[in-house]
């Protein structure tokens, strides 16, 4: 019988396009067809990567018996589902600071920016209350305190790691703090920087934050964010 060989120093997706030729056919076509179906399911690369490796390896030594992909692990679909639905340890826990931050400051920043055009329009001000400085600051330091709460929220399974009390006090300081540099920004730094942003800007500003959220979080797989 024929040994799967494969120089272990060779990366994960070299190996894979190696292990792809000794398929059948009917097997080969299986698999990419799956490989399609992961990346439009937005599986991270690393984890499909290591997930196909592994198929290919039983793939190869189970179709010598006649056994085909469809025979192991059900139709393309099935089988991507299965992948997606299943958690690993990498989707169990909470999302890198980065990603908390980038999440919560497109909230944060979004909903003020929405609020104060909204204020704007209905109040019919030419210039909102906020500048371009401070809108920016608002996604910067929105990040930040989101991503404190977040780290300080009380853990049902770990009560050491804090209680309600501290997640109280740390949110309050959190947003009086993001409320200082909102209106220190805007004492501070004059309006010839500080450029004034009309109504509409504002929320055309909120809205794209927010479609950005939407989508960030679904392609970066952000979690443990508060929102």
């Amino acid at each position: 019988m024929e040994e799967v060989q494969v120089n272990s120093t060779l990366s994960k997706k070299e190996e894979n396009s190696t292990l792809i030729k000794k398929l059948t056919k009917k097997n080969e076509q299986y698999m990419m067809s799956l490989n399609k179906a992961l990346v439009e399911r937005n599986v991270p690369e690393t984890k499909k990567e290591e997930l196909v490796n592994e198929m290919l390896h039983n793939l190869v030594e189970r179709q010598r018996s006649g056994e085909t992909a469809r025979q192991l692990y059900g139709t393309v679909t099935e089988c991507a589902d299965k992948i997606v639905a299943k958690p690993t340890k990498e989707q169990e826990g909470p999302s890198e600071n980065w990603k908390i931050a980038l999440d919560g400051g497109l909230m944060i920043g979004g909903l003020f920016s929405i609020i104060t055009g909204l204020s704007g329009l209905f109040n019919n001000v030419e210039g909102s209350s906020l500048g371009l400085i401070t809108t920016l600051l608002n996604f910067i330091a929105g990040g930040l305190v989101i991503l404190w709460i977040s780290k300080n929220m009380p853990d049902r399974k770990n009560p050491k790691k804090g209680g309600m009390f501290r997640y109280i006090l740390v949110s309050t300081v959190g947003m009086l703090s993001l409320m200082i540099v909102m209106t220190g920004s805007m004492m501070v730094i004059p309006p010839i920087v500080n450029i004034p942003l009309n109504a509409i800007s504002n929320i055309i500003i909120g809205a794209l934050a927010f479609v950005a959220k939407y989508f960030a979080k679904r392609k970066l797989n952000i979690r443990g964010g508060l929102f």
